[in-house]
């Protein structure tokens, strides 16, 4: 007898036991729904936190971590779980309250500990491998405000895909792209940034190996340029949204034909070009940005920052400056090559004969581009003789 009683009370025990809690379901039914949906708000604001500190940190060549990503998609989970209960919360019974109250009180239990499971040490991302981009060196851009903002409104925005920078040669244009480019690493909306240089000996085969190289990828030197163009098509497809920035573009050419993904708001890629040529935009259908010379004060403070203290602080040269400047027609190329030529001379006698030297090389130059290279003979051919045949050595090799 003895040896059933210990048994039997056990058995008691436990029945009581889940008796009680089961009354406490029904009792307090209304505190674990008030507890169930302030747990559902914490982990709900746990996560829009998160969210909003990844994108804090998901900066272009960063991407989340997978323990977040996995976070994320438990928290998703749960939260699904939780419409199911609170259909049933609505929709229960007086009478069914005790077992209906287990069911709010699990799911509110395992709503703290997701939330409770939402803190990772050491940042929130880490690098992306398969990003191709890195900063482009550039020197400070001057002037050029308004273009420079049109071009990155342009990209950030979904409404044009193409843009053509267009402007006369030296006059900025792969400064003010490098500019944008860099800006845009602190993005996220892109996932790749490509730069190429096309130059005037555009070649279909070689831009399509470029593009590819960049995008970490291979194509066979055996095969059709269209079955390449196809591929690569493919490649960039598969890469995500993208910005292919083409500089110093001579010619028109299809995009289609060297494998290039044409913008649409649903692949949010973008292709910016820079060339001298309007034609070239034109005729390509890409929206046009004209970049327009310097001002005379912008002219004149970039001349004033690139030709010495020593020089620019001499108010006897202030005039022979002024000059000079105006010759280069706001042309930053002409101006900043000029002003290394001049650079610590203070005679103002040498400057009276530069001024004159120079008007004799651009007078009667119509064409301002032509100007540029005005002023590059101008500074050329006040190189040191060793300095010329260094110069010419390197354009040879």
């Amino acid at each position: 007898m003895a040896e059933l009683i210990g048994p039997i009370l056990d058995v008691v025990k436990f029945v009581s036991r889940n008796a009680s809690k089961y009354l406490r379901y029904q009792r307090k039914f209304t505190d674990y729904v008030d507890d169930f949906r302030q747990a559902q708000e914490d982990l709900q604001a746990k996560e829009a936190d998160i969210r909003q500190q990844v994108k804090g940190e998901h900066r272009f060549g960063k991407m989340p971590k997978q323990e977040v990503e996995g976070w994320f998609k438990k928290v998703e989970e749960k939260l699904a779980h939780t419409q199911h209960v609170e259909e049933k919360v609505g929709k229960g019974k007086y009478l069914f309250r005790s077992c209906l109250g287990k069911l709010v009180d699990e799911t509110t239990q395992a709503l703290k500990e997701v939330r409770a499971e939402g803190h990772f040490s050491g940042g929130l991302v880490v690098n992306d491998s398969s990003t191709v981009a890195v900063n482009l060196p550039a020197p400070e851009v001057v002037g050029a405000t308004n273009a420079r903002e049109e071009i990155y409104q342009y990209l950030m925005g979904d409404e044009v895909g193409m843009i053509g920078v267009c402007g006369m040669g030296g006059i900025g244009k792969t400064t003010i792209m490098k500019d944008v480019h860099n800006r845009l690493l602190k993005e996220n909306k892109f996932r790749k940034l490509i730069w190429l240089t096309v130059s005037q000996d555009f070649d279909i085969r070689r831009l399509q190996e470029n593009i590819a190289c960049q995008l970490g990828e291979y194509l066979s030197d055996d095969e059709d340029t269209i079955v390449r163009a196809g591929k690569l098509l493919e490649m960039l497809r598969g890469k995500g949204r993208c910005v292919l920035i083409l500089d110093d573009v001579w010619k028109s050419f299809s995009p289609e034909g060297v494998g290039i993904l044409r913008p649409t708001t649903t692949n949010g890629c973008k292709i910016v070009l820079t060339t001298r040529s309007e034609r070239v935009v034109q005729s390509m259908g890409f929206k046009k940005v004209q970049v327009p010379c310097l001002s005379m004060d912008e002219a004149m403070n970039l001349f004033l920052s690139k030709v010495g203290q020593g020089v620019s602080l001499n108010p006897t040269l202030e005039s022979f400056m002024k000059l000079v400047v105006r010759e280069c027609d706001g042309l930053p190329l002409a101006i900043i090559t000029l002003a290394g030529c001049m650079r610590g001379i203070s005679d103002p006698r040498v400057w009276e004969n530069a001024v004159d030297e120079l008007r004799g090389y651009i007078r009667n130059i119509h064409d301002m581009e032509d100007k540029v290279y005005g002023c590059l003979k101008f500074s050329y051919d006040h190189l040191e003789q060793t300095d010329r045949l260094f110069l010419v050595l390197c354009i040879v090799s």
